[in-house]
């Protein structure tokens, strides 16, 4: 019997050119802004358009120097880091910034690191 789903286990995401193999639980989140576009002939109905999309990966993965340090490491230099979502139906992938990091400490459990990704320009040569 043939599926058309995937689990998410088989899923992958690359930082930095490296699977995020501690990765424990990635969203890919699309979003967007809205225009009004509603007039008098919109007969009382509000009608609305997309303005931009918005793109956001975000996810926890256990946090070790060589695991999670590619994050990090672009995070404190402010620059921009290659990223790929494995699932060929989304296929987000280019120049992303880290935009932001929370490390959690727990006393009973392993420590991780929550991570959110924003798409931003491609780097181009003058």
């Amino acid at each position: 019997m043939a599926t058309n789903w995937k689990l998410g286990r088989e899923c992958t995401l690359s930082v930095g050119g490296a699977e995020l193999t501690l990765a424990r639980e990635v969203t890919v989140e699309l979003g967007g802004s809205e225009a009004d576009v509603t007039t008098r002939a919109s007969q009382g109905v509000k009608r609305s358009v997309l303005a931009l999309r918005e793109l956001t990966i975000s996810g926890t993965a256990l946090y070790t120097s060589d695991g999670a340090g590619a994050l990090v490491s672009a995070y404190n230099s402010g620059e921009a880091i290659d990223v790929a979502v494995s699932d060929p139906t989304l296929s987000y992938t280019g120049k992303w910034i880290v935009a932001s990091l929370s490390q959690g400490q727990p006393l009973e459990d392993v420590a991780t690191l929550d991570f959110t990704l924003k798409p931003t320009l491609e780097e181009t040569s003058t």
